[in-house]
């Protein structure tokens, strides 16, 4: 609360006294002005005091407390009906713990600006308050003279907004802005009830993380990883993703609700794969402008799954992060690390595929049997937009997906003639190659009768 507004609830203040017809400065129950209707007058006045959610506190020229609402007492910590009637003095000056509250009100009697606000904290026994306090001397014109009758102090709990504040400076920089509302919104505790629904994962990890730790220095290094890093989590924050975390040179992200649109989470982050892919010429020119060697190298391996997770605030009660969790996970970064077998940059589950909907181009490369499951699960490479997808590339992919056919149903020869015709195309199709690999080893070995599909040869 700025010192502006800490004028306009003094101004609230009074102008709620003035509708009572209480005067300037109206006395507590008992001390009724002459000529006024006392009961009407007390009652108003108690009713704007009590429903205040400003503490206020009035004093009169010789320092007696006229005036102690409720909501004083709950943030100073006194009791209003033991307060009310005393000297000012006696009830504060002598504790420390209201040092910096007895400097805003004093400042009030001893100097000339109309108001004085000030940012303070109280603490009342184990709480600490945190307050923004007001205080005005009260002027009238009396025929033409200048009246003093008082003091009046009004004071606002901004605890709760300094907390905000706080948590704000403190993981703003670091956490995803819909994450940091969480936090704040849980005035800064974990939560955790944790959350079980569908979503969307990604694993980013930079290629040849090892070969560039130990070519470049410390600083060039950790330069070159925030460059990544930016790059890599603009693309996620265009697309609506959650950068869950970073994984030494890897980054998780998600997609799905709370934070996003549960039904086109999958698209979502397909799409943001492929920003991230658009991105690397810009990423390696800025790179090399720092005069890094081998900048022109710079590439990245994507894995993609949707599945059942569980998203929620995980760790001990002093380190806690809000992570997602579960088979979607787990897929998701299996998928990033095999990328190198099949050649392609951007590998997602069968459920991604799926939930991706029309106009992205994508090609089965496999099936693989993830740690901990006997079901395998298709493996898909994204290629890119269907619309600017060459035709030599749809053709491969075509050439590819009958090749894999042929492989499944036992026709090891027909795979590789297949996977020929992808070679005549692209040469340096890696999956073609790999797939051609594993036929003539089951052409010479073949796999037993209720074979799966599944490789379970050397990579």
């Amino acid at each position: 609360m700025t010192n502006a507004s800490a004028g306009t609830a003094g101004d609230t203040v009074e102008s709620e006294m003035a509708d009572s017809s209480a005067g300037p400065l109206h006395p507590v129950a008992g001390q009724v002005q002459p000529g006024r209707p006392a009961a009407r007058d007390e009652l108003i006045y108690e009713k704007i005091l009590a429903n205040m959610r400003d503490g206020v506190v009035s004093i009169d020229l010789s320092g007696r407390i006229l005036t102690f609402n409720e909501a004083a007492g709950r943030m100073l910590g006194l009791v209003p009906a033991e307060t009310i009637g005393q000297f000012f003095a006696e009830v504060f000056l002598l504790e420390e713990r209201f040092e910096a509250f007895n400097e805003v009100v004093l400042k009030a009697i001893y100097e000339d600006e109309a108001t004085h606000s000030h940012d303070l904290t109280i603490s009342n026994d184990d709480r600490r308050v945190d307050l923004h306090v007001s205080s005005t001397f009260l002027l009238e014109d009396v025929g033409g003279t200048v009246e003093r009758h008082g003091v009046i102090v009004v004071m606002s709990d901004i605890t709760e907004e300094r907390k905000r504040r706080k948590l704000k400076r403190l993981f703003g920089e670091y956490l995803d802005p819909r994450i940091v509302e969480q936090i704040v919104a849980r005035g800064g505790g974990g939560d955790e009830r944790g959350r079980r629904g569908t979503m969307t994962v990604t694993f980013t990890d930079l290629r040849d993380f090892t070969g560039w730790s130990e070519r470049l220095e410390p600083d060039v290094l950790v330069a070159m990883l925030n460059r990544y890093f930016s790059a890599m989590t603009r693309s996620i924050g265009s697309k609506g993703g959650i950068t869950d975390k970073f994984i030494g040179d890897a980054v998780m992200a998600c997609w799905g609700a709370p934070f996003t649109d549960p039904d086109t989470q999958a698209r979502d982050a397909c799409e943001t794969a492929l920003d991230q892919l658009a991105r690397l010429p810009e990423l390696r020119a800025a790179v090399a402008a720092d005069g890094v060697p081998g900048a022109e190298k710079i590439a990245i391996a994507v894995g993609i799954g949707t599945g059942e997770v569980i998203s929620g605030d995980v760790g001990t009660e002093q380190s806690r992060n809000f992570t997602v969790i579960g088979n979607a996970v787990n897929v998701a970064a299996r998928l990033q690390d095999i990328v190198k077998l099949y050649g392609h940059p951007i590998l997602v589950s069968g459920e991604t595929r799926s939930r991706a909907g029309e106009g992205l181009l994508f090609r089965e490369v496999d099936r693989i049997v993830l740690r901990g499951r006997s079901r395998p699960e298709p493996v898909h490479a994204l290629i890119g937009f269907s619309a600017t997808v060459s035709d030599g590339e749809k053709r491969a992919a075509e050439f590819y997906e009958t090749a894999l056919g042929l492989y499944r149903g036992r026709d090891f020869a027909g795979a590789v003639a297949a996977c020929s015709s992808v070679l005549a195309l692209n040469p340096a199709d890696q999956a073609a190659g790999l797939l051609i690999r594993r036929s003539r080893i089951y052409e010479a070995a073949p796999p037993p009768e209720d074979w799966n599909g599944v490789w379970d040869g050397p990579r």
